[in-house]
């Protein structure tokens, strides 16, 4: 009996001994993730649409009234500087310089003849044909042909540059963005014929409504994409932000300067975008609901360290929500290049291992 036992006993070790030592299996969660990156920052601030313009439109009229003879000049021509843009009937401002002239003329004979009548009185006095009192004459009638003789110069110079006046010539080169009257027309002195952009900065030109305008200020950094064209992001700096709403849009100016380059023409329609700088950007990374986990008022997310193809290990951070915008929240708190998990956050534990699913998303 006991013989039996020792060998059942022996029969049992053996069993024991041959058996594999149990091998110990780590729970490695798959997870989905997203990087933040500098992309956040092109979701952060407002986009408005606008026009290039250019810095500088001047309207151009005539210094005199008078009837419309000519305009060869379009909208869209490039015009130089000292070219002639429009011109008027010349006839009566021909007539009147004419007249000026005349008039110079006369008054000149006049000053002459007053000179030599007053030579010869000083010649009769000295004789004792004529007394003091005529030379006195004579010579104030000397005087008064001088200030005659300056009065009528004045009025034919004038005169002629009136008629010089009846071409409206471009003091600057440019572009014709506008015509405003057409030949024929009657115009008065100094109404605008024609709107020319001056050659030099291009602006881009937005309307921003009044809740919003307080985020633009004079001297930021904007991302302007245009339209058209390859390469058509450029930074721009505002330049200029109205003072007062306009009367009926109730929507507030704003003037971008933008760097010079042949690809922004005017009247190209454009976006300006805010860029935001890093305390920005990490104020206001957008993450799904299902990144955060945690108390209420103590949220936290998981973020994935020590990547290793495509394992890593996962630690928590707290972040503060900065606002709620359907599916997504707003919070601060992560850097960029931090990996943030998305999806599972409810399931991990401080220090577990993870494997970042295929197709995560890194903005």
């Amino acid at each position: 009996m006991k013989l039996l036992t020792i060998v059942a006993l022996l029969g049992a070790f053996t069993l024991v001994g041959c058996q594999k030592p149990v091998e110990t299996v780590q729970d490695i969660r798959p997870v989905r993730t997203m990087t933040v990156g500098a992309l956040h920052a092109s979701s952060i601030g407002e986009v408005y649409s606008g026009e290039v313009k250019a810095r500088h439109i001047v309207p151009m009229g005539f210094r005199i009234g008078g009837k419309i003879n000519a305009r060869p000049i379009n909208v869209g021509d490039v015009v130089n500087k000292g070219q002639v843009l429009a011109t008027l009937d010349p006839s009566d401002v021909r007539l009147t310089a004419d007249a000026a002239r005349a008039q110079f003329e006369s008054s000149k004979a006049q000053l002459a003849q007053a000179e030599l009548d007053y030579q010869r009185g000083k010649e009769l006095l000295a004789q004792k044909f004529i007394s003091q009192a005529e030379v006195d004459k004579r010579f104030t009638l000397l005087t008064a042909a001088r200030q005659t003789f300056e009065q009528a110069r004045s009025q034919s110079q004038l005169a002629q540059n009136q008629s010089n006046y009846a071409q409206l010539i471009a003091d600057q080169s440019g572009i014709v963005t506008a015509t405003l009257a057409e030949p024929g027309s009657v115009v008065a002195a100094g109404q605008a014929v024609l709107q020319l952009a001056k050659d030099g900065d291009r602006e881009a030109v937005i309307d921003v409504p009044e809740n919003k305008v307080k985020a633009w200020r004079e001297g930021q950094k904007v991302t302007v994409s245009l339209w058209a064209g390859e390469q058509s992001d450029f930074e721009g700096v505002i330049r200029e932000v109205a003072p007062a709403a306009d009367a009926l849009t109730r929507t507030y100016r704003v003037k971008v300067t933008l760097p010079k380059s042949d690809n922004i023409k005017l009247g190209m329609t454009l976006q300006v975008k805010q860029q935001a700088d890093q305390k920005e950007i990490l104020a206001g990374v957008s993450l799904p609901l299902p990144a955060l986990f945690g108390k209420e008022q103590a949220q936290r997310v998981w973020l994935v360290s020590n990547i290793k193809g495509e394992q890593g290990v996962v630690k928590s951070i707290p972040v503060s929500i900065v606002g709620v915008a359907g599916s997504t929240v707003k919070v601060s708190g992560v850097q960029a290049g931090q990996v943030v998990v998305t999806a599972g956050a409810n399931l991990l534990r401080e220090g577990q291992q993870v494997r970042v699913l295929a197709g995560a998303s890194h903005d």
